[in-house]
């Protein structure tokens, strides 16, 4: 449990995402009726932190379990806090985009400016996937490694699973580009088809087992590329579009490389695969890198608990109200929303 000088300390570079969004509002603190004038669009959430509890006053909806790993990853950072939070109301929406309002979101572009990331469900659970928590997949990297997976003994191939109408006008050229190449291992999913199922899905441990994995964005953004960052491999992407809280800590070039960035049409795959082929040591420093970023510091639990624990404190400071905990109805003094387990 720490405290938010040892969470600065220990994550420093972390937190630029919640400065941006602060630094937005500044000059134009936000309002009890901005909040109310959200739309209450499927996987919205209106809640309140007071008194050190996480109050629901709102839902609409429903986005599987979104909503539950959410709420469950908010009361976790207040509950673990070893100092008192701020009382503070605000707005989520578990869409995989939401309007550009000041809202807390799973995802932005860069013209997105009033969006506030951050982490996403699966850093709680994505049990629809069966993937399990971030955790549980970092979990499953490191025994692997501790029971023998090696860079050396790992599979020199660059590993895709996916479903290409999420997204086809990247993962469509994808597939396209690795079409009977020897270094690919790259198929299509079919969700409804048992044998595809039977003999081209991959596990998370198992993308573990290939020395490159390929990163591609869906509609909006790709939920996987955290999982992905639990191996010791070197994850190849095409240049992004959505942005999630942690993505500056990505770095394609310099010295504290972590990731390898091609075209977003992958006209330079090929290209890439040749040079780390024949460079198995760069390769490895920056599957190396890595896991030193984030499966062994920026993606932790702590990390997290960290960042949501800070985003809730500089999202204090951009508000004009006060949060009230009772309002009066029919002269009676009323709560202000539920308790959130009531909700889950």
């Amino acid at each position: 449990m720490l405290t938010q000088e040892q969470c600065t300390q220990a994550f420093p570079d972390l937190y630029s995402e919640i400065v941006r969004a602060r630094d937005d509002r500044k000059s134009r603190l936000i309002s009890i009726k901005e909040l109310d004038n959200i739309p209450a669009r499927n996987g919205y959430i209106r809640a309140m932190i007071y008194d050190q509890q996480l109050y629901v006053i709102d839902k609409q909806g429903s986005i599987w379990s979104r909503e539950k790993a959410t709420l469950s990853a908010i009361n976790r950072a207040i509950w673990s806090s070893p100092e008192p939070l701020p009382n503070i109301e605000f707005a989520f929406n578990t869409d995989d985009s939401v309007d550009g309002l000041p809202l807390w979101g799973y995802a932005r572009r860069a013209k997105d400016k009033a969006i506030w990331l951050i982490p996403d469900f699966g850093f709680w659970s994505w049990p629809e996937t069966k993937a399990g928590s971030t955790r549980e997949v970092q979990a499953k990297a490191e025994w692997a490694e501790e029971e023998g997976l090696t860079w050396e003994n790992k599979t020199t191939k660059l590993l895709w699973r996916g479903v290409p109408k999420m997204g086809p006008k990247i993962r469509d050229k994808l597939m396209q580009v690795t079409q009977d190449k020897p270094w690919a291992d790259v198929k299509a999913l079919v969700w409804d088809d048992k044998d595809s199922l039977s003999n081209d899905y991959k596990t998370m441990p198992e993308h573990c087992e290939y020395q490159y994995v390929a990163q591609t964005e869906g509609n909006t953004y790709s939920g996987r590329l955290k999982y992905l960052q639990s191996c010791r491999s070197v994850i190849i992407s095409h240049k992004l579009d959505w942005i999630q809280h942690y993505y500056h800590l990505m770095k394609s070039s310099g010295p504290e490389q972590n990731f390898v960035e091609v075209k977003r049409d992958w006209s330079d795959l090929e290209k890439t695969m040749d040079h780390f082929l024949s460079h198995d040591e760069e390769a490895k420093r920056i599957a190396d890198s890595s896991v030193k970023t984030f499966r062994e510091r920026y993606l932790t639990s702590a990390a997290e608990m960290c960042y949501w624990r800070r985003l809730i404190q500089e999202w204090k400071q951009v508000l004009d109200f006060e949060p009230e905990f009772f309002k009066m109805v029919d002269g009676k003094r009323i709560g202000e929303g539920s308790l959130w387990r009531a909700f889950c």
